[in-house]
């Protein structure tokens, strides 16, 4: 809630812990304490309020009024905080020997003298309060949040009425919606059907369906089109689409007196025995849409129903779920160049290309944005394009255009809870078209104190929830930040909503940004704080980092740096609350930036150093006096050795390490570790033994170059006690096989709440008993390599519920062909990655798999090119060139499976082409562009050819070369299978020595054929 109400999140408990843990204050600083906290509470429910009126309607007087208090809130916390430092710290002084005591001894004078000073500073807190309380009175705040100011016509109404000819993009979306719409056939369905599209703001969700809407109700008996948006009055929902289902009888509907009861009951009096279609535009929750489908009754077999909705849980309760897609690039250079151009005779290609480019890029394919940034460019000439680039998104509000957009997404924002409007608008710290990962975002949260733990969960699973809340609502959106591990590990934030939460951020000041591409100085960059100090820093692609001497950096909370380098940054000593240090892709090597000074950072909670290079690439001892601090982030920074003393830091929750830092500390010390992330472990003291001991662990990943038998034993004895693991990676550098027995095979009690299991160079007899769905039920990621796989293990890992990514591998020679074919099998699974022969045997099966690698046996498409294809007369075909009509309409399960999967976006064949000729190999290749072409999403595929163990006579090569140059006549790349295979016939003659006329392909590693739209 920091956005709404400063510090008061967290300064209102401390008060509270204040009272109840210094039992040594005087009784008037104890009154003093409450009538503070009264006063507080009151003006932390004000705030609430004032939050939720747009800040366009906000009287000037009630903003600063708002400013002050938060400023206000943030120093009385500072100030609880140094004075908690100060006593925890004469706390740990040591009593056992004649130095401890006379230590004690000074100790109680000196926090008479502490308790002293938070006396005066309560009576100038109190002091401060009442003036601010006199200038709430003064202003009437209660009664501007009372009646905050009409609002202003929707500007989302234009999507209703844009024309057919305008529309850009959308006939593929159109097509596609209307297939889900009836996807039944000609055959009436059995009940109502229900398709809601998702997106968020300004995506083109309004338009998409009305076009829709207006090409299909002719089909029905009768339709409506009604939006309702945030805050709707159900009695007029239910008034419209009465008046829209029939204009004539319900003509006087409008200004009607009946409640909503009795509007429902007419509703289905008139559906009764119609086919009806009606489209709820913009619902915002749950609630809102069970009262509207209790009118819209199961009436005539077909009727149906489409809501848009920005929130994801909304979609999946109505069900038929349709996420809408941003524009492709050339759709997007369409409707630009159609909004700028409107009426002349220009081609595309004409348009300044770098800036028009990086407009469509700032964008994001988002139709809305398109058109706002167009409409700024009619009428310009190109040199201007760059000036008007320059002008978009930083803060400029005085066109009209630019305000009806950021009204559009302003809607999402605040239908936002307090909580969730501050964490959102947090992510201002972040450069444009930054990978944000999501764990180290939450730590940060919780070290900014965003994040109020409850009972039931702790401070990173609170975190979490607003994370997915985030993405629920459609304000971020999951990305994969390595194609590797196909895991939704980030997010990505669309430039018009960050020029939106930047210029709101920047009004409260919650966050200071100075960033190049701004052209702003480093001096100019805190000037919109005026007389409020700054709170929170952040730096993007800066070569120096200096801050303004007439900014009071000493009341800094946060500072972070993207992408800067220089030889100048603040001192350390000038941050004296700081909480977040972060520095990210940084290089202040050659410079004054240093840590020599970090164990003086007593508030600090978070350091990151992620890819960061720093002067002597060393983490002090002095790091283990932050008492406070919760994260520890140096991957790829550089730093050598992470000292012993990181064993003191009894508060770290999280521990991140990449290949080059050693871990010196003994890691059973830090017992409230959550999230642990280290390599090397073999060479840190006790870790296998010491791992035992941190059983708060959720998320843990390790890497090691080698390991006895004993510390194998080890290690898996100390996996048995973290009972909390959510996420659990091994990793090994030197291919190895783990011997189950007594080890993973006895697992017990099996980890209920693992959602991650990846195991790296690691090689199983089978699969674990334990991964089933009964003990592993939350299981999503499973990455195995074992020596066989069975059948029943297929079926068993089918029936994990949430299983969405699974990748398994088998060592053995195993000719395992598994067909999926029950509907309740991989019913979540998104990414299959194997070398076992896979295939759909129905539509149903396999439903949401989006890319799949499986082996295919190369016997069977050869032999049914050589049964089915008519041009077998001992030419080589061209793939790209053979006609539809000669090739078979009708293809058997084991050719055409893929067909049967309804998400697929691309395929990898792993095929074995080994006694293949260049004919069969490129009647293959027809056969699977067939498949590709046939199927509903076309979907590019790759072929991994594999070459080992397979010898090629040098005349073989040379009759390869022609089939190629036949095949792909033009595509010089293609003949670089050949040059290889010549390259290792000349290494394989010169190693063998005996004279043989054989070549190896690719020295046995595997190639690559991939095939686009």
């Amino acid at each position: 809630m920091e956005f709404a109400t400063g510090a008061m999140g967290t300064l209102l408990p401390k008060l509270g812990m204040l009272l109840q843990e210094e039992l040594h204050l005087k009784n008037n600083v104890k009154e003093g304490i409450k009538s503070l906290t009264a006063e507080l509470e009151s003006m932390q429910a004000a705030l609430v309020k004032v939050s939720d009126v747009p800040l366009d309607q906000l009287d000037p007087n009630v903003k600063i009024w708002a400013n002050e208090v938060r400023g206000l809130s943030y120093d009385i916390e500072d100030r609880l905080d140094s004075f908690k430092v100060r006593m925890e710290g004469l706390d740990s002084t040591k009593r056992k020997t004649i130095m401890g005591f006379i230590q004690q001894t000074r100790g109680l004078v000196t926090k008479f003298k502490i308790r002293h000073v938070i006396f005066d500073d309560i009576k100038d807190f109190g002091s401060q309060v009442k003036e601010v309380k006199e200038r709430y009175d003064r202003y009437k705040v209660h009664d501007v949040v009372a009646n905050p100011i009409a609002t202003t016509v929707d500007p989302r109404l234009l999507a209703m009425y844009n024309k057919v000819s305008d529309l850009v993009g959308i006939d593929e979306e159109a097509k596609e919606l209307m297939n889900n719409l009836f996807e039944d056939g000609d055959e009436p369905a059995k009940k109502i059907k229900t398709v809601s599209v998702v997106g968020f703001g300004g995506l083109g969700k309004t338009t998409l369906v009305k076009a829709v809407y207006d090409k299909v109700k002719k089909e029905f008996d009768c339709s409506a089109f009604v939006s309702i948006g945030q805050k709707c009055d159900l009695k007029k929902v239910f008034k419209d689409v009465l008046y829209d289902l029939d204009k004539q009888n319900h003509e006087n509907i409008i200004a009607s007196e009946m409640d909503e009861k009795q509007l429902i009951d007419k509703l289905q009096e008139f559906l009764a025995d119609k086919r009806y279609l009606v489209v709820i535009d913009d619902i915002w929750d749950i609630s809102t849409w069970k009262l509207i489908r209790c009118a819209l009754v199961e009436s005539n077999p077909g009727s149906r129903i489409i809501i848009t909705t920005r929130i994801c849980e909304v979609a999946k309760k109505v069900g038929g779920v349709y996420n809408k897609k941003p524009l492709s690039l050339d759709d997007s250079k369409t409707l630009f160049y159609t909004r700028v151009f409107a009426g002349e005779s220009m081609s595309l290609d004409n348009i300044s290309g770098e800036v028009c480019n990086k407009i469509l890029r700032k964008c994001g394919g988002v139709p809305l944005s398109i058109i706002t940034i167009a409409s700024l460019l009619v009428g310009k000439q190109r040199e201007d394009w760059s000036k008007v680039y320059d002008y978009i998104g930083f803060g400029h509000e005085d066109n009209e255009v630019i305000g009806n957009m950021r009204k559009i997404l302003a809607f999402s924002y605040y239908n936002l809870p307090p909580y969730l409007k501050t964490c959102l608008l947090h992510l201002s710290i972040f450069p444009e078209d930054h990978k944000i990962e999501k764990n180290s975002l939450i730590w940060r949260w919780i070290a900014e104190g965003f994040v109020i733990g409850r009972e039931e969960l702790g401070l990173f699973e609170v975190g979490e929830s607003y994370f997915n809340e985030l993405i629920n609502r459609s304000m971020i959106r999951w990305i994969e930040l390595s194609s590797r591990s196909k895991i939704r590990d980030g997010c990505g934030i669309h430039d018009m909503v960050l020029d939106l939460i930047r210029t709101l951020s920047g009004e409260v000041n919650l966050v200071t940004v100075s960033d190049v591409e701004q052209q702003c100085t480093t001096s100019s960059s805190y000037s919109p704080v005026r007389s409020i100090s700054a709170r929170r820093l952040a730096f993007h692609k800066k070569r120096s980092i200096e801050h303004n001497p007439g900014t009071e950096i000493g009341q800094v909370r946060s500072f972070n740096a993207f992408n800067c380098s220089g030889s100048r940054m603040p001192r350390l000593l000038s941050f004296r609350v700081l909480r977040v240090l972060a520095l990210e892709n940084c290089n202040f090597s050659a410079g004054n930036c240093c840590l020599g000074n970090i164990g003086k950072l007593h508030q600090l909670r978070y350091l990151g150093l992620v890819e960061t290079s720093i002067r002597d690439d060393l983490l002090p001892g002095e790091t283990g006096h932050l008492k406070f601090l919760q994260t520890l982030d140096v991957r790829r920074s550089g730093i050598k050795i992470l000292p012993a003393s990181v064993g003191e830091l009894m508060k770290l929750m999280c521990l991140r390490a990449t290949e080059g830092t050693r871990m010196m500390a003994e890691i059973g010390k830090l017992a409230s570790l959550e999230e642990l992330e280290v390599h090397s472990v073999d060479k840190s003291p006790n870790f296998a033994t010491g791992l035992g001991q941190l059983t708060k662990v959720r998320v843990l990943e390790i890497h090691f170059d080698e390991m006895d038998e004993s510390t194998e034993k080890a290690l898996m004895e100390s996996l048995r006690n973290l009972r909390k693991i959510q996420s659990l990676q091994i990793w090994s550098k030197k291919e190895r096989t783990i011997d189950l027995g007594g080890l993973l095979e006895d697992w017990t009690p099996t980890p209920s709440d693992l959602r991650q299991l990846m195991l790296c160079g690691i090689h199983l007899p089978r699969r674990p008993s334990w991964i089933d769905p009964s003990c592993v039920p939350l299981l999503s990621y499973l990455s195995l390599t074992v020596q066989a796989v069975q059948v029943q293990d297929l079926e068993i890992l089918g029936r994990l519920p949430l299983l969405s990514y699974l990748y398994i591998w088998s060592e053995g020679i195993n000719c395992l062909s598994y067909t999926a074919t029950s509907r309740d099998e991989f019913q979540n699974l998104r990414h299959l990655d194997t070398n076992l022969e896979i295939m759909c045997g129905q539509q149903g099966a396999l439903p949401m798999v989006e890319k799949l690698t499986c082996r295919a046996s190369m016997g069977k498409y050869v032999a049914f090119a050589r049964s089915s294809m008519p041009f077998d007369d001992g030419s080589v075909v061209n793939p790209a060139t053979v006609a539809e009509a000669e090739l078979p309409v009708i293809l058997p399960l084991d050719i055409g499976w893929p067909v049967n999967m309804p998400c697929l976006r691309g395929i990898t064949y792993l095929l074995d082409y080994q006694d293949c000729s260049a004919k069969e190999w490129a009647h293959v290749e027809t056969l699977l562009l067939h498949v590709r072409k046939i199927h509903p999403n076309c979907p590019p595929f790759r072929i991994k050819k594999n070459c080992r163990d397979k010898k090629i006579t040098l005349i073989d090569a040379f009759s390869y070369l022609e089939a190629v140059k036949d095949v792909f006549k033009g595509n010089p790349s293609k003949y670089s299978e050949f040059f290889d295979l010549m390259i290792d016939y000349k290494r394989d003659s010169r190693d063998d020595g005996d004279g043989s006329d054989h070549v190896t392909g690719t020295n046995g590693e595997e190639e690559d054929d991939t095939h686009e739209a």
